[in-house]
């Protein structure tokens, strides 16, 4: 959720004139909250809570460097530093309520939902006809799948005359959830009425419709969705649920596979191409596309037991009874695992552990009957939990990993100079020249003083006046431009070497890198992430073998929250270096953030066997428990 356009109020800078009165000093601190301020709502939130923190260190004690820092740190990730700064802020103006409401919603990112009921009550106490306090405790309750109470709060808000398209959507939301089909549909028109487009409105009418077995209407909303918005991943994905039931699977995968494009992390798209993959007795890619499923969401018991089935159909029957044990270890009640056991033992002549598993099975179906209308709700709440296909970005992982407690190992670059410490060199073969170049593989800070660059650089001047068109000559020189941060000429420098040479990966390589940086530098720059990747993937195009192509690429994927191609990429590093302990630990770190630890506790002890001692203490923390 972005906080700014909620809680930002308006406000206006003014033009202070320096002037040396005694008042000089708190006119410049108010000056910078102002800055902050105005910086935060113009999404520069390193250089807002600067600014803030300046306030903070200078001014007397003040709630509002708290709440905007809060504000900014949300933005940026760091959930656990914003809760603890809308708790000053609290402290310093505890009848406040937006300071309630939004720590309530940190709450909630933090899974805290306790927390956050008890925040939405400290705010009632102070207001009670504040609709806002209603409409946000509506969004926890409807996250919790708690949706009779999401409904009652939307309808508070709406007699407090919050009329705000948000209270529709969340009581539609869960008017969908409880199977309210027609009120939900009632509500979406609500908000296509006043705002008529808004394409995801049109996708959340065609999910009722769809249930209601209504496909051309939901077919005629989608595709109206997509008119709007051609790269909304929620409209392609409930298109191929739709096509899905008429039987068009082809098309289904068509958009289950533009649904992935959009949004890499998809897990129900992964899995709903995996059933489809299934029903085609493609057994081999529905089974690549569970592993994704359980890669993002290691505790998903669905894609466990349908890869389960699909080991039973092929007789690789060691691997379905891992996959059930899995089940079984997650959710014990899961009637349907010791049935699959059953059949599993009975196969290999184990008669009598069958007759145990179906036994087990009728007591937990027995159990079940008799079970209270509270303890079935539990129970519902539970089968959400094991069968989510919902992303873990809010896990205690992710947090740890977001605020710095541990980092990826960065990418590398090429240098021509290198201090003594650094060993790790790759010789580059140029087809067009028949001959190697050395340069060197850095990750770290270039402790190399300009001086010497400069001398580099005019020796290679040199060499160019008598071959000017060596193509490897202009690389060498935008690698030394580059680590002089003289961005424009070594950029010019790459692309005559590629006009020269088309074929030489490194120049793609040492351009991806310096274009990086230039990112890094400037988050106002013109270059993007992905045209970064793009330069890597021609990379690895003409050098597959380039390891390092690939561990660069997967931290720019990581970047952009792709976490399985960035997996994939670190783990085709590994394939292609097996001694590649960087590779280990950042492929590690990605699964912790998805919950994997298993898998992750493995990478860890192998980067910690191949040299990186950090990958020890990880497992310490994240391993031995």
């Amino acid at each position: 959720m972005n906080f700014i356009s909620v809680l930002l109020k308006p406000f206006f800078l003014l033009a202070i004139l320096i002037c040396s009165t005694p008042y000089f000093g708190q006119v410049k601190r108010e000056n910078k909250l102002l800055i902050g301020r105005l910086e935060l709502s113009e999404h520069q939130y390193k250089s807002a809570i600067e600014k803030f923190n300046y306030v903070i260190k200078n001014d007397p004690p003040n709630y509002e460097p708290y709440y905007f820092r809060g504000i900014a740190k949300l933005e940026l990730g760091d959930i656990i530093g914003a809760e603890a700064d809308f708790t000053e802020a609290i402290k310093l103006k505890p009848r406040n309520v937006d300071g309630y409401i939004v720590r309530a919603s940190t709450r909630d990112r933090l899974m805290n939902h306790q927390g956050a009921f008890e925040d939405f009550e400290s705010a009632i106490a102070i207001d009670s006809t504040n609709s806002d306090i209603y409409l946000n405790r509506a969004i926890t309750y409807n996250y919790i799948q708690d949706y009779v109470n999401a409904i009652k709060d939307c309808e508070t808000a709406l007699r407090y005359y919050n009329n705000k398209e948000l209270v529709y959507l969340i009581r539609g939301m869960s008017e969908l959830g409880l199977k309210n089909y027609y009120k939900a549909i009632n509500d979406f028109n609500t908000i296509i009425k006043s705002n008529p487009r808004k394409a995801n409105t049109y996708v959340r009418r065609a999910t009722a419709q769809y249930y209601l077995i209504h496909y051309d209407s939901a077919l005629t909303d989608i595709n109206h969705a997509l008119y709007l918005d051609n790269e909304n991943s929620y409209a392609y994905f409930q298109r191929a649920m739709v096509y899905n039931k008429i039987e068009h699977k082809d098309d289904a995968l068509k958009d289950l596979n533009k649904v992935l494009k959009l949004s890499p992390n998809s897990t129900s798209a992964y899995y709903n191409r995996a059933l489809i993959y299934s029903d085609q007795e493609e057994f081999k890619k529905a089974i690549a596309d569970y592993e994704k499923v359980i890669l993002l969401n290691p505790k998903n018991i669905l894609a466990y037991y349908n890869r389960a089935l699909i080991y039973n159909r092929l007789k690789k029957l060691k691997l379905a009874r891992k996959d059930v044990e899995k089940i079984i270890k997650i959710y014990p009640d899961f009637v349907d695992a010791y049935k699959l056991r059953a059949s599993l033992k009975q196969q290999i002549g184990d008669y009598r552990g069958a007759k145990q598993d179906e036994q087990t099975a009728e007591i937990i179906n027995s159990t079940k009957l008799d079970i209270t209308d509270s303890l079935k709700r539990h129970e519902e709440l539970n089968i959400a939990k094991v069968t989510s296909f919902s992303g873990n970005s809010s896990n205690k992982n992710i947090t740890q990993i977001s605020n710095s407690e541990i980092k990826l190992v960065s990418p590398f670059y090429i240098s021509l100079l290198a201090t003594t410490k650094h060993k790790r060199i790759i010789d580059s073969w140029n087809k067009k020249n028949k001959a190697f170049s050395a340069y060197f593989l850095l990750n770290d800070n270039d402790e190399i003083n300009d001086e010497l660059k400069k001398k580099k650089l005019e020796k290679i001047n040199e060499k160019i006046l008598l071959d000017f068109r060596n193509g490897e000559l202009y690389l060498k020189r935008a690698i030394v431009n580059a680590s002089l941060g003289i961005y424009d000429r070594a950029l010019l420098d790459f692309n005559k070497s590629l006009h020269l040479d088309t074929d030489n990966y490194m120049a793609y390589f040492g351009k991806a890198n310096m274009l990086y940086q230039v990112i890094q530098k400037d988050e106002s720059s013109a270059y993007t992430l992905s045209m970064v990747i793009k330069d890597y993937d021609k990379c690895i195009e003409l050098n597959p073998n380039f390891t390092y192509a690939y561990f660069n690429r997967a931290y720019l994927k990581f970047q952009n929250e792709n976490y399985i191609g960035a997996i994939e990429d670190y783990s085709e590093a590994i394939n292609k270096s097996p001694s590649f302990a960087e590779a280990y630990l950042n492929r590690a770190l990605i699964l912790l953030i998805l919950e994997n630890n298993e898998q992750a506790c493995k990478d860890l002890s192998k980067a910690g066997e191949l040299g990186i001692i950090k990958g020890y203490s990880l497992i310490s923390k994240y391993c031995n428990k």
